[in-house]
Order: C-alpha cells, then structure tokens, then sequence
C-alpha cells in the first residue's frame, strides 16, 4: 500500500513528468519542420550551434538550479529573498561573462579561422546562452514553492514559445543565421517572464541580510563542471563527428543521438521532488528516509525505462523514416544503439550524493569518464572501417555510461550504508523487465505483415502498451492504489 505520503509525492512527480512529456511530444514538431526547410549542411550547422550552448550553459550556470534544491528546504522562508538574489545576481554575472568571451572569440576566429562555417555565429550565441541562463533555474524554484502545477505549465508555455518562433524563424530565413535570430527571440521572451515572476515573489521582498556567495558556489561549481563533464561525455561522439565528417552526416547523426538523452526529462522531474526532501532528510540524519525514497524512485523509473526501451528498438526504424523521412534512414542504427542508455536512467541517480553535499565526488568522477570516452571513441573512429567507423563512437559513450552508472549505484550504498538488496526492489525490477519482453511479441508479430508504417507505428504502441499494462496488473506491478495516484491530479491541484 502507497502511504498518503508516498501518493503526494508520486503525485508531483506524475506532473512534472506529463509536462515534460507534453512539451516532448509538442517540441517533435521543431525538427520535423526544420528538416524540411533547412537544407542538411545548415540544419547540422544549427544543431552544432545548439551543442555548444548545452556544454557552456552547463559550467556557467555555476550549479546554480542544483543548489537552489539543496538550499532552499535547509533555509528559513525569510531567509529565501537573499537566496534567490545571490542566485540570479550570479547568474546575471555570468551572462555577462559569457557575452563577452564570445564576442572574444568570435573576433579571434575571424583572424584565424575566417572560413569556419560557425564563425558568423558565434557572438549571436554568446548573447542567446547569457540571457538564457537567468532563464534556466525557473522550474526549480517553482517545484520548491510546491507549485508543480505552475511549473508544469511553464514548461508547456516555453516550448510554445519555441514553436511558434523557431519554425516561423526558419520560413522566413531558412538559414543557419536565421535560426540563431530565432532562438535569440525565444530568449528574450523567456527572460523577461522570469525576471518578472521572482521580482515579484523575492527581490521586491529582500530584507538586508548577510550574504553566503561563496558557500553557495562551493557547493554549485562542482555540479556545474560535473554538468559540463556530463554533457561532454554524451555529446564527445557528435564532436567527433563533427570533426571527422560532414555536416549532412552530423545531421544524420545527431537524429540518431537525440532520443535517449531526451528521456532525461523523465528523471529530472523525479529528481527536483526527490533531492529537496533528501537534503531535507540528509540534514536530520535520517538514512532510512533517503533509502526508501531511493528504492521506491528506482522501481518506479524501471517502469517507465524497461519497457520503453522494447518498445523503441522494436519501432525504431519506422519511427525514424515516418518522423523524418528516408533522407534520415541511416539514423536508425545509431538510434538503436543509444536505446542501450535508456534502463542506466533508472540506475543512475546521483541524488544521494547530491543531497549529501558529495558534489566533488560527482565531479571526480565525471572528469575519470570523460577522459575513458574520449580514449574510447577515438580508438574506435580510427580503428574500425566503413560504417563501423560511425558506429562505433555512440558505443563507446554507452560503455562509459554503464560503467558511470555502476561506481554511482556503488557510492551511494556507502553513503546509505546499506546493502543491494535492502536499497532496491529487484524481485519487483527483474518481474518489469520480464514483463517487457512478453509485451514484445505481438509487435514481433506485426513486423511480418510489412504494414505501413503510419499504421504499423500506432498499432505497435497502443497493443503494447495494453498488452504490458494489463499483464503488470496481472502481477501486481500495478495495482489500485497506481490507478487511484493517476486520476488523483486530474484536473491538476497543487
């Protein structure tokens, strides 16, 4: 039985993760669009762009959204004005930083590399990722606030934001520059939404009190270079790319590679409801607290990651020349492959050591990873031939994954001290995984009858997703109390 507790909590999770999953779904329409307005060697330009700014953002923003969940349960309401200033204070700092260093850069590129096909961009980018960086704690603060309600809408009202722009920008300049003057726009708007809502809530209501910059940044800027590392580390295959082949084949791939990071979003909803209450409990010494509040996360994120990665491989090629036409069918096994990464975000949650304040340990770790990817992926870029060239670089950043996942898993039993088997449900776990492979054969069945893919694709998910939902009632994998959590927040409450 779900404790009243327990369904609260499962509650806020559910709804951050149906936003996340709307936005998902809404934000598809982006790349469908742009495939066909951009030609390949802009749209791989774009996409280019688009990874620079997730690695710089990720150092840049200092750990700042991290430490809001670390800080804010710790601190005093009346306390909470001074946190929120010396965050986005930070955060305006370092826009301005950013700014500058790019336009630096940009000028040195221009006397050094004025061919570079990224070069007429790169100060635009500076302007987009330092405004967006006071955009980017927003939801966090919303979920501390106990308004999931409101950050789930936030999240939905952004990627409409994106969606009417982006391709707008794209139709009436279908270049490179056009979608940079898209994004720019996107920010701007996001930017002046946030600065109103915490100038209303906060800094309007700031008290003088004494300041705490420098332990709010010894804790954050380790998770921002273990966040840079880790972006690092998904996106050192699509360098290589980038540096080893053209940008019509980097637009290949990066398809390829975009679909198992994006189910991140599924454990960053956990992670914003789960990490606040485990510092909360970090900071009475309650380790019995925190291992049910990691067990029950991992069972529940195994439900969602098992099966979902069945599913995609079974799907995985139709899915791509459907969403993205057969310009795009040599994406297919570069997806499959990254489908590997799916049950690791299940297991790979470092909100132990997060809430416990081991950021440095995080970011030791991220660094060893990073270098073993780079080894990794090199070696198999010039060892292997022909197509196994391609292939091989997504491999190696799976292999790394597993092995990141491995020594986490291990670090945070430690910190429980406690046991495999007393920190997860693997009785529960291994009957998920059985579950999902059962649910396979009628879709393995279907592949037979060669059925359109339209028609394939929406067969294959709604019998599969009957098939294992019934059998996970079945075994007791759900059961009412699940069903009751999900009508319990339709309509939404916070």
């Amino acid at each position: 039985m779900l404790s009243e507790k327990s369904m609260e909590l499962s509650r806020k999770i559910i709804i951050l993760i149906y936003g996340r999953a709307f936005s998902f779904i809404l934000s598809l329409i982006i790349p469908l669009v742009l495939t066909r307005l951009l030609v390949k060697d802009d749209y791989g330009s774009y996409q280019q762009l688009i990874m620079i700014y997730a690695i710089v953002q990720a150092i840049l923003l200092f750990g700042m959204p991290q430490s809001l969940l670390y800080y804010f349960p710790r601190k005093e309401i009346s306390d909470r004005s001074l946190l929120i200033k010396q965050t986005w204070s930070i955060l305006a700092i370092s826009g301005l930083l950013v700014i500058t260093l790019f336009g630096i850069t940009s000028q040195t590129m221009e006397s050094i590399f004025p061919d570079h096909h990224l070069q007429p961009f790169i100060f635009l980018l500076g302007i987009y990722i330092g405004i967006m960086l006071s955009v980017m704690p927003l939801q966090n603060l919303l979920i501390l606030e106990d308004k999931e309600t409101t950050a789930m809408w936030s999240m939905i009202c952004f990627t409409v934001i994106d969606i009417i722009i982006l391709p707008s920008a794209a139709w009436y300049n279908p270049t490179t520059l056009g979608m940079v003057h898209g994004i720019i726009l996107t920010s701007i708007i996001k930017f002046v939404i946030v600065i109103f809502y915490i100038y209303k809530n906060y800094l309007s209501k700031l008290e003088t009190r004494e300041s705490y910059y420098q332990e709010q940044l010894a804790y954050g800027i380790p998770v921002g270079l273990t966040a840079m590392i880790y972006v690092i580390n998904i996106n050192i295959d699509k360098y290589m790319v980038g540096l080893f082949f053209s940008s019509s084949v980097f637009a290949v791939y990066y398809l390829g590679s975009l679909w198992a990071p994006m189910f991140g979003w599924i454990t960053q909803s956990a992670s914003q409801v789960v990490i606040p209450r485990m510092s909360k409990a970090h900071n009475n010494n309650d380790l019995l607290q925190i291992r049910e509040l990691y067990a029950n996360s991992v069972e529940k994120l195994a439900f969602i990651f098992l099966p979902a990665t069945v599913l995609l491989a079974l799907i995985a090629k139709p899915l791509i020349l459907t969403l993205f036409t057969d310009n795009y069918e040599d994406t297919v096994p570069i997806f499959s492959i990254y489908l590997l990464l799916l049950p690791t975000y299940a297991l790979n949650l470092g909100w132990i050591l997060m809430a416990s304040g081991q950021t440095k340990f995080l970011l030791r770790l991220a660094m060893f990873m990073s270098i073993i990817n780079i080894i990794l992926s090199y070696g198999f870029l010039t060892t292997l031939e022909g197509d196994n060239r391609l292939l091989g670089i997504p491999f190696a950043t799976v292999a790394v994954t597993w092995i990141s996942t491995i020594v986490v898993m291990y670090k945070s039993l430690n910190t429980l001290e406690s046991t495999l088997s007393e920190s997860y449900h693997w009785k529960k776990m291994v009957t998920i995984g059985a579950i999902s492979a059962l649910s396979a054969i009628p879709i393995i069945a279907l592949l037979s009858l060669e059925l359109e893919n339209k028609i394939f694709l929406i067969s294959s998910i709604v019998i599969y997703g009957i098939t294992f939902l019934f059998t996970s009632f079945k075994f007791n994998i759900l059961n009412d109390n699940e069903i009751n959590l999900v009508k319990s927040f339709l309509p939404f409450k916070n």
